[in-house]
C-alpha cells in the first residue's frame, strides 16, 4: 500500500447496504450465491452489488469478517465485521475507526448495522488497491471509536482474493 500511515482512507456511508441477513449464513437467500470457498474463506456473489464478489469468514462461532467489491458504478471496496453478541451498536450510527495493517494505521468511518442475529458495522473503502492490497499482509487489527481493538490474521487472504477476482471476472 502506497499510503502513509495514519493516512484516511475515504469511506462512503450508504445505509442498509448488506441487506437481511449475514454472508455466511445466507447462502440460499434471493440474489446471493456462494461462488466457492478458498483457504477458509468463502466467496459469495451478491446481484445487488452490481454483481459483485465478497469473501467472508467466521472468525468464530459468534464473529464474521466480510470483504468485497461493489460494480454498481464504478469498483470500490468495502470491509464489514459483524458479531452475534451484543455489540452495543445502532444501525447508522457513524463510528471513526483505526484499521492498523502490519503497523501501518489508516482511519475512517463505518456504519453501524444489524442484521438478522448479527451487529456490526461496514466501511467503503474509496481505494480498491487497499482491499486488494490485504492479501499480502499478515494481520488487520480494527480499533472502533471507544471500543477495544479487534485482531484478525489474514492467512489465507492471498488465495481467497485470487479466488474473489476470478469471481468479478466471471460475473
Amino acid at each position: 500500500m502506497q499510503i502513509g500511515a495514519k493516512s484516511r482512507v475515504a469511506a462512503v456511508m450508504i445505509l442498509g447496504f448488506l441487506g437481511s441477513t449475514a454472508m455466511v449464513q445466507a447462502q440460499d437467500q434471493p440474489g446471493i450465491k456462494k461462488y466457492g470457498s478458498e483457504a477458509g474463506w468463502d466467496i459469495v456473489v451478491r446481484q445487488d452489488m452490481g454483481p459483485g464478489c465478497l469473501i467472508a469468514k467466521k472468525l468464530t462461532d459468534d464473529v464474521q469478517l466480510q470483504m468485497g467489491i461493489d460494480t454498481r458504478t464504478t469498483r470500490r471496496g468495502y470491509l464489514a465485521l459483524y458479531t452475534k453478541a451484543d455489540a452495543n451498536v445502532t444501525s447508522g450510527a457513524k463510528r471513526t475507526v483505526i484499521f492498523d495493517v502490519d503497523g501501518q494505521q489508516f482511519s475512517g468511518e463505518a456504519t453501524g448495522q444489524k442484521v438478522e442475529g448479527f451487529e456490526g458495522a461496514y466501511t467503503w473503502v474509496n481505494n480498491l488497491d487497499f482491499i486488494y492490497d490485504l492479501a499480502k499482509k499478515k494481520m488487520l487489527t480494527i480499533t472502533p471509536q471507544g471500543r477495544q481493538p479487534f485482531a484478525v490474521s489474514l492467512a489465507g487472504t492471498d488465495a481467497a482474493f485470487k479466488a474473489l477476482r476470478t469471481c468479478q471476472d466471471a460475473q
